[in-house]
């Protein structure tokens, strides 16, 4: 694979070939030391978890954060470069032991069952029982993270499954933001995901981040 970028097509010609077609305004040269695979992966996955925290979270060095679903391609990603970008406390959040482990050997600092029950007060508990900085939605726990954020907090929504809704008044309240974020209006501006591709290819390169392939 010469190029990455944002896939249009993932196509398996005769004898299993694989073969990626990307929009050629968005064709990319790939770096040494990285994969086609990992290639492919920091192409949507990467990008989407680099834009949710310098694009629209704005993440600062030493604000803690919340990454919910972090052993998905996305949030694996995310837990790591939480950790490159100096991030203060990175929380993650899964459904079982297994996935647990895995995101704390990817350099979260603790990881918490993803049950709806009570996930605020584990969210708090996990952060020295300080309410959290940023928090990254993949869907579904938007209640628990409004509950959990600290004044001028910001989450970032971007699960497909969002069935929960906010009030303008319970953000004022707090003063919190909640941000919406789709990958594919990167796809309109070239320049959005040369940005992200170079920090992660730079970052691959130098054995910093290791796309996780989901399972």
């Amino acid at each position: 694979m010469g190029t990455a970028g944002a896939v249009d097509e993932v196509r398996v010609e005769d004898g299993g070939r694989r073969v990626v077609v990307v929009a050629g305004r968005l064709h990319l040269p790939v770096s040494a030391g990285v994969t086609d695979d990992e290639a492919l992966a920091l192409a949507r996955a990467g990008t989407t978890a680099w834009h949710l925290l310098r694009t629209c979270a704005h993440l600062r060095p030493d604000e803690s954060i919340v990454v919910h679903d972090a052993a998905s391609e996305v949030g694996a990603i995310a837990v790591q470069l939480a950790r490159s970008f100096a991030a203060g406390r990175v929380i993650a959040t899964e459904s079982s032991q297994a996935r647990r482990r895995t995101v704390l050997k990817l350099g979260a600092d603790v990881a918490v069952d993803s049950g709806r029950n009570g996930l605020a007060e584990r969210l708090v508990g996990a952060n020295g029982g300080r309410q959290v900085d940023v928090v990254l939605d993949a869907g579904g726990a938007l209640q628990a993270s409004l509950d959990a954020l600290a004044p001028f907090g910001r989450i970032v929504c971007y699960g497909a499954d969002q069935d929960e809704s906010v009030t303008l008044t319970g953000l004022l309240g707090g003063s919190r933001a909640v941000i919406g974020f789709r990958f594919e209006h990167t796809l309109q501006r070239p320049d959005m995901i040369a940005r992200a591709v170079s920090e992660l290819f730079g970052l691959t390169s130098a054995g910093r981040l290791r796309p996780v392939a989901a399972d």
